[in-house]
Order: C-alpha cells, then structure tokens, then sequence
C-alpha cells in the first residue's frame, strides 16, 4: 500500500464520537460497495491508528482517526471519499492522497471483523425454519455456544433489514501481505496495511 488518506473526528457538540463512527462508517460502507469487484472485494483497505485493546481489562478504543490505503493513487481518487463523507464535513478533517512515509513504517496489520453468536434465542429461532427440530430442543443447544466480545465496535444498521449490529473489529499485527484484497467494509484478515 502506498498511498492514504486520513479521517480525523473533530470535537464536537452534536455527536459522540460512538455517532459518529457510527455514520463515516456506514458512508464509507456504501462507497465500498460501490467499487465492489465481482467477488464483493474492494482494493483499499483501513486502518484505525489509534487502536487500543487491552483484553484482561476488556478496554478497547478504536481512536479518533482512521486511514484509506490504496496501492495507487488512482484507485483512491476513483473512490471519492471526499463525497460521500460530504454531509459530515463540519465535524472531520480529511487530507489529501498522501504517500504512505516508509521510513516511518513501524509494521503491519490486519483489522478484521469479529462476528459473535450473542443471541441463543435469534440462533434457535433460525434453526427452527429448517423444520427438523423445535424451539426449545433448539434453544437448549445453542443456550452454551452463545459468545461475546470486548473488541472495540462500531454500531450499524443493516441498509437492507434495517436492524441494528456491532462491527466488531479485531486488530493483529502480522509480517506485510502480498495480497490487497478487503472486504466492503474495508477490513481482511489476510490482507495488512502499514502501521506508522
């Protein structure tokens, strides 16, 4: 990846950081999937610099910065960020396409989506439907495989069922990736960006 943008939340009156994440993040899906290949993969990818987790304490931060990366200039233009983040202009900063600085790269990492089974009675409920067991047998197998999380999230709202759910997003640091291919939501377990 050698080229980026960054995001940067201004303090503000209206919204709450957790809001506001809430709304770049959803504008930035719908870019996404705009540019989308056949296979629903996106070419740049993101990073949240000021990522925290500390698990013992279940603390997680995602920071008030995010960075687009492209490997050319152009695939970054072609996104057009600028745009679909224009209605929230008065509350962040965007810069210019940059050149990634590698000589201030300190690493690599990956920033993936976490997905948790944190409704026994949703899981059940969808078992159900495929008619070969009940409710409750249903319920009493999913009751223990039931999992949560501490990562840091973001909360979204499906554009097509209109339900609410929380991006959870997990950071590992990882050696640098030949592949840049990432999800519509900017994200790829496999694929890293650069760390600086």
């Amino acid at each position: 990846m050698k080229y980026y943008i960054e995001v940067t939340l201004m303090k503000n009156d209206d919204f709450s950081p957790y809001e506001l994440w809430s709304r770049i993040y959803t504008q930035l899906h719908i870019a996404f999937a705009e540019i989308k290949d056949a296979d629903n993969k996106v070419n740049i990818g993101l990073s949240f610099p000021q990522y925290r987790f500390n698990a013992e304490k279940g603390i997680g931060f995602l920071g008030e910065k995010i960075r687009l990366f492209a490997e050319t200039q152009a695939d970054l233009e072609k996104l057009n960020i600028s745009k679909w983040l224009e209605r929230l202009t008065d509350y962040l900063h965007i810069t210019s396409i940059r050149d990634v600085p590698e000589a201030k790269i300190s690493g690599y990492a990956t920033y993936s989506r976490k997905q948790v089974k944190t409704n026994a009675e949703r899981l059940a409920r969808h078992r159900v439907k495929r008619g070969d067991i009940g409710f409750d047998e249903a319920l009493a197998r999913y009751s223990n495989v039931v999992t949560t999380t501490d990562l840091p999230y973001i909360q979204m709202k499906s554009l097509t069922s209109e339900k609410s759910f929380k991006l959870f997003i997990e950071k590992k640091s990882v050696p640098k990736s030949e592949t840049q291919v990432f999800s519509t939501y900017g994200l790829s377990s496999v694929s890293s960006v650069p760390e600086f």
